[in-house]
């Protein structure tokens, strides 16, 4: 009899640590330095490839302008940013001075990083 309460006594014990740890893993990611002990920090960081753009409306009536099938609308003598991957054609989605509606008014390169495009 001995040996099989020594047995169940270490069992329990074991499973008692088991679920104290357990316990205590979620209280340990949410501490400010659970963060310091990640393994992968350079895995958890996303890496964001897209060039941002400011597009200035010079018009006196709002704009639409289409960006990867989405439409944003620029203001008169309003900035928009605008974020896309290198490659990205910006077109306009309503007619203005100078280009009709469905006209590409740029194409996104890195040299446009944070500059300024201007149109009517």
């Amino acid at each position: 009899m001995p040996r099989i309460t020594r047995i169940t006594r270490m069992l329990g014990s074991s499973l008692a640590v088991l679920i104290a740890a357990g316990g205590m893993a979620p209280a340990a990611n949410a501490s400010p330095l659970g963060r310091l002990l990640h393994l992968h920090p350079h895995a958890a960081e996303a890496h964001d490839a897209r060039i941002t753009v400011l597009v200035y409306n010079k018009g006196q009536i709002f704009q639409d302008v289409k960006v990867d099938g989405r439409t944003y609308t620029v203001l008169p003598h309003r900035w928009l940013a605008i974020k896309a991957p290198v490659g990205t054609a910006v077109y306009a989605d309503t007619p203005g001075i100078g280009h009709r509606k469905g006209d590409m008014l740029f194409g996104v390169t890195r040299d446009m990083k944070d500059a300024t495009v201007s149109f009517e």
